[in-house]
């Protein structure tokens, strides 16, 4: 009669561990958060190559590590509609999809905010964001401008209360702007002297009308006032007639403004790195809101300053300031 073979103790042991660990693996992996259990991916799209949004990228990438979260990939729009467009569609024929795009500027943010109504998106980077529409069910984003609130706050630091502040501003552009600095003016003891214009013609003449009246010109962000040429008459008079001119871009202090409040770029991306990482954690929410800047960099200009004589020691322990020219 043949005998029935029976496998060594040793094997059939080994063969029920494996069994036992295999089993145990596919439990486990069954109750991990895909949050852990795989690497979150967030993809990158700028609109072009400038210092700010490397800037901006480099502290959003510095603020993901060590926080289960992977750059897909970054993608440059070269600053050109239709070279961004054929990006976007390059993007959305590969897979996977990004469980996050970050946008950076105002070209990347409105072409994805455009072709990507499904996936979370962060957008940076972007002045005077409400012109164009970056609102929906998806979208995320942290505005490029400091708010008013602490412009003023650091204005009147400078300045001190009972002051006129002049303001050229197009109502078509930043009316509403003009309107949310209204209602605070009474707050800060400030009186805003403002005046509209329609076309960068008619800066000069509304600047001449208004700069006998004002003990500083606020310059916001409008298109139709800031241009080469009225930058360049605006350096002019205020030096002439001793203007503290206060801004929100650092390329005007140096172009003879004396002082721009304005977003600390690299910090702007950790904040960015922190909202990815909400919104990946929580995969049923798909949007945070509209944020204001956490961290703030002040650009003094020293030269401006002595010349129209401005007492500099109530800002100059700001924890973020820069003197030009050093």
């Amino acid at each position: 009669m043949a005998q029935k073979y029976q496998k060594p103790y040793r094997y059939r042991f080994s063969t029920t561990v494996c069994w036992f660990t295999l089993v145990c693996l596919l439990l486990t992996s069954s109750v991990i958060p895909s949050g852990i259990a795989a690497e979150n991916t967030v993809l990158i799209i700028q609109s072009q190559q400038i210092t700010a949004y490397n800037e901006m990228i480099k502290g959003f990438e510095d603020g993901c590590k060590g926080k289960n979260i992977s750059i897909q990939a970054i993608y440059d729009l070269e600053g050109d509609i239709e070279v961004g467009k054929r990006i976007i569609e390059n993007i959305k024929d590969n897979k996977p999809t990004p469980k996050v795009i970050l946008a950076v500027g105002v070209l990347a943010a409105t072409l994805v905010k455009e072709q990507f109504p499904q996936v979370p998106i962060i957008f940076c980077m972007v002045i005077n964001y409400e012109r164009f529409n970056l609102q929906g069910t998806n979208i995320t984003g942290i505005s490029s401008e400091a708010s008013l609130k602490d412009q003023f706050t650091i204005l009147k630091e400078l300045m001190g209360p009972h002051k006129n502040i002049g303001v050229i501003y197009d109502p078509v552009k930043t009316g509403k702007t003009i309107s949310e600095a209204a209602n605070l003016e009474k707050i800060f003891q400030f009186n805003l002297i403002k005046t509209e214009v329609s076309s960068e013609k008619e800066v000069e003449s509304a600047l001449k009308n208004i700069v006998n009246k004002i003990d500083a010109l606020w310059m916001i962000p409008d298109s139709t006032v800031i241009t080469k040429n009225t930058i360049r008459l605006i350096s002019n008079i205020s030096v002439e007639r001793r203007l503290p001119v206060f801004c929100t871009s650092e390329a005007i202090v140096k172009a003879g403004a004396l002082l721009s409040i304005l977003p600390n770029y690299t910090y702007t991306g950790f904040q960015a790195s922190q909202l990815a990482q909400t919104l990946l954690n929580s995969p049923t929410t798909t949007s945070l809101g509209i944020r204001m800047p956490d961290k703030l960099k002040l650009t003094l200009n020293t030269r401006t300053a002595k010349l129209i004589g401005i007492n500099l020691s109530s800002i100059q322990t700001y924890p973020d300031i820069v003197l030009y020219p050093e």
